[in-house]
């Protein structure tokens, strides 16, 4: 080639705009998808962040809700929850994906749980980090990429905070009481009894008439819970918890005294929950007699009122500054006395007593505060308790069965305590 067209050749512009442009665009696509990518990859990190919250607060939780987890349970339980929820959330992959980006999660994400003991409470502290492989479009290929990683770390704290507290129960042991509720018993399902049914037979002598006899069978039939056995069942849990929020007897005092148409002996308030359960576990199972809490509610607001300091100098001496004053009021009934039917005069005694307490201020102003129970009761005992308590949407309780009635001392207790969890990222 001439030497002057090889000139003309190199020096030639006409084609820079194409060749340039040739050169430049899968540039510009690798830029674009990872832009897109970087996009996605922030708004999978966020959905990923919460499930990995959601998965931290559930292990603190369950380590407070337990007392005695171990790390490995801990750590199975926290990756089992952000495992499955995590994969949950993309529904395109193929059964092997999904197992290959499971093994690959359990591998990178980690748990540490740690423990913390005060001489009066347990706090309970998780930690969890993670990486996650976001699958990058074709775009980006361009640039050698075919995943993007986002790292997950998240912290939570569950524990009972060192609410000191003193609590009164004031229970219904009245006839009612023995009377069964819907839920049957699983260890004894059914129970035999005597049912009487009546049998034609001839008569003797005169066989040609039909004489009638009653005959006594024993049949199979379900063996419910009475209510009497469900009170101790859900008192039961509910002094669980609060042996859980205060382990070294220093934060709360309990105290009970039940109740038919006449006061029983009291249990006086005591450190801690094993006085108080071995006088419920001891209330009678043939429970009888009419219903008149008042009595029941007169202990308990004379140990639980300002006036009285016996409480204050019982948490002076474990050095708690500040401690609550409830009274946890149960019944299945109506103020009836000893008598069947609803007694107005002990009806308004009670909301009287219910509203002393509730009046009664102590050093920082706060009054006793009321939650009430009415379990499987008539419109008059729910009228009654939703007065007394001290917030019908907080404080009162409407259980109408066993289960129900369980929940709802254990809910009471916890609440009573602050048990709480909270992320502490």
């Amino acid at each position: 080639m001439p030497r002057s067209h090889l000139s003309r050749l190199l020096t030639d512009r006409s084609g820079n705009f194409a060749i340039t442009t040739t050169i430049l665009l899968p540039v510009l696509f690798g830029i674009a998808g990872v832009a897109i990518d970087v996009t996605r990859a922030i708004d999978e990190k966020g959905k990923i962040q919460a499930v990995a919250d959601a998965a931290a607060l559930a292990v603190a939780s369950a380590m407070a809700e337990k007392g005695d987890m171990t790390a490995e349970e801990a750590e199975s339980l926290g990756l089992k929850a952000f495992v499955s929820q995590a994969l949950a959330a993309d529904s395109t992959m193929s059964a092997q994906e999904r197992a290959e980006q499971e093994k690959k999660l359990r591998d990178s994400t980690k748990f540490e749980s740690k423990t913390t003991s005060t001489s009066n409470s347990d706090i309970y502290d998780v930690h969890m980090t993670s990486t996650y492989d976001i699958p990058m479009n074709g775009m980006s290929a361009v640039f050698g990429f075919k995943t993007l990683s986002v790292a997950i770390d998240t912290r939570a704290s569950s524990g009972r905070q060192g609410n000191a507290l003193s609590m009164y129960l004031a229970l219904d042991e009245s006839g009612s009481m023995a009377w069964d509720t819907s839920t049957v018993d699983p260890v004894t399902p059914t129970k035999k009894v005597k049912k009487q049914r009546k049998e034609k037979y001839p008569c003797p002598g005169n066989e040609t008439q039909t004489c009638e006899r009653v005959v006594e069978d024993w049949v199979d039939v379900p063996n419910y819970i009475a209510k009497i056995a469900s009170l101790k069942a859900a008192a039961g849990v509910m002094f669980d918890e609060l042996k859980k929020a205060d382990p070294k007897s220093g934060l709360i005092r309990v105290g009970a005294d039940s109740y038919d148409d006449k006061t029983k002996a009291e249990q006086t308030i005591q450190w801690g929950t094993n006085d108080v359960a071995k006088y419920v576990n001891k209330l009678t199972d043939k429970p009888d007699g009419g219903t008149d809490a008042s009595g029941a509610l007169t202990n308990a607001l004379a140990a639980l009122k300002s006036a009285n300091t016996t409480e204050k100098r019982a948490h002076d001496a474990k050095k708690n500054i500040y401690f609550e004053r409830f009274i946890v009021f149960m019944t299945d009934g109506e103020m009836t006395g000893n008598s069947g039917v609803w007694n107005k005069k002990i009806h308004d005694q009670v909301l009287a007593i219910c509203q002393q307490a509730k009046d009664d201020k102590d050093a920082a102003g706060s009054g006793i505060k009321i939650y009430t129970i009415a379990f499987m009761a008539p419109e008059k005992g729910k009228e009654l308790l939703q007065a007394c308590s001290s917030g019908k949407d907080d404080y009162y309780y409407e259980p109408n069965t066993m289960t129900q009635l369980v929940q709802t001392f254990g809910e009471i207790a916890r609440k009573a305590a602050k048990t709480g969890t909270r992320l502490t990222n």
